[in-house]
């Protein structure tokens, strides 16, 4: 569902519940302010998941170090081993 589409079921629901107080000159009013919140809202949602994405790649970069550390010590061993056999 579009932002559009929401604002104007809130409209709807805002009519619905004032009844007939609700002149075309407030629906304009009333649009602008629900547009307004449903943006501000979104940008509190987008920073809060950004924050989230940064908490996962920080999490996925640390386990892909301890990986790598742990090829290398092996690597490592290996060749020991292997020059230790030769």
């Amino acid at each position: 569902m579009s932002l559009n589409e929401i604002a104007h079921r809130a409209l709807e629901e805002i009519k619905r519940i004032e009844g007939i107080g609700v002149t075309d000159g407030h629906e304009a009013e009333i649009l602008a302010a629900i547009d307004k919140a449903m943006h501000g809202a979104m940008e509190i949602c987008s920073r809060e998941n950004a924050d989230i994405v940064e908490q996962h790649l920080s999490h996925a970069t640390g386990a892909a170090e301890r990986i790598n550390e742990e090829a290398d010590r092996r690597r490592t061993l290996l060749v020991a081993n292997l020059s230790a056999l030769r």
